[in-house]
């Protein structure tokens, strides 16, 4: 799977955003003619996509917009060329005061939003709470322990 960068990302946060990707890949094979767009935005724009996504009248962390419902779904699709599978939000001023409050660096909760968002787009929700939390942490181990 390949990421789309949308709005500024530092080479330092591609990078392990990439390593956070390749770790995600371990256990979700995905192949590189797809591709997810992610967007780094401000408040104002993530609280517009909330209400407008999810009606809600907040801003947050992190949006995620899948195009498929599951990842069987995506790897059934019959495809030649580049497919983006779904677009992933993040919005950094959000990202950068969680970070300080849970004691993490900017790069941990930036690869930590990507694993949660690269779940919602397989289809992995909040209404199956225990199984999204069981692979967000199994993958968040691995990366952060290697």
């Amino acid at each position: 799977m390949r990421i789309n960068f949308n709005g500024y990302f530092f080479v330092e946060e591609k990078n392990n955003l990439y390593l956070a990707l390749n770790v995600f890949e371990e256990y979700f094979t995905i192949d590189d003619t797809f591709t997810i767009d992610l967007h780094s935005i401000d408040k104002k724009v993530s609280k517009e996509l909330n209400r407008i996504h999810f009606q809600k009248n907040y801003s947050t962390d992190v949006i995620t917009l899948p195009i498929f419902d599951d990842l069987k779904s995506i790897l059934d699709f019959p495809h030649e060329n580049e497919m983006i599978i779904g677009d992933i939000f993040f919005c950094r001023e959000i990202v950068k005061s969680n970070a300080k409050k849970y004691k993490k660096s900017l790069i941990e909760e930036l690869q930590l939003v990507l694993i949660h968002g690269l779940l919602h787009l397989l289809g992995f929700s909040h209404e199956k709470e225990t199984k999204l939390k069981f692979y967000e942490n199994k993958i968040l181990e691995k990366l952060w322990n290697e």
